[in-house]
């Protein structure tokens, strides 16, 4: 099963990197939940998003605030049903073009071979000083 979930996880982070929203729905289940920890308040995408369409808002929000520069896999903890990653990333913000380099972990759960449940552990606090550069974020 691993190598299914590589397939899917392959998939899903092509699409991320092109924002290919057609792709993005050839991977993700219907009722697909998505969760970005962070602030709602500095973070405008942190909470939970649930369902397709609601999901590609998300992406949407994302990818208008930031551009990937780089994201590379660092460790993958891989079950049945569940995929872990530690990433290193390149990050850049549109409107200031300030770059983030950071790590994350992403957390995925799937159902018939489609991503059903994807969250996101990022330096929260680093994102939210970057987005809102003004403010006293954390």
């Amino acid at each position: 099963m691993s190598a299914a979930i590589e397939a899917v996880l392959g998939r899903w982070y092509a699409a991320l990197r092109t924002g290919d929203l057609a792709a993005f729905r050839a991977v993700a289940a219907p009722d697909i939940v998505v969760r970005w920890n962070g602030p709602p308040d500095l973070i405008p995408w942190a909470g939970e998003h649930r369902g397709v369409e609601a999901v590609l808002a998300f992406f949407g929000q994302v990818g208008a605030a930031l551009e990937i520069v780089r994201v590379e896999p660092l460790e993958r903890l891989i079950s049945a049903d569940r995929a872990l990653l530690v990433l290193s990333g390149h990050w850049r913000v549109r409107a200031s073009g300030q770059d983030l380099h950071l790590r994350a972990a992403n957390l995925f759960g799937f159902r018939d071979g489609l991503v059903a449940a994807y969250e996101v552990f990022p330096d929260s606090a680093a994102f939210a000083r970057a987005l809102n550069p003004m403010s006293r974020a954390p």
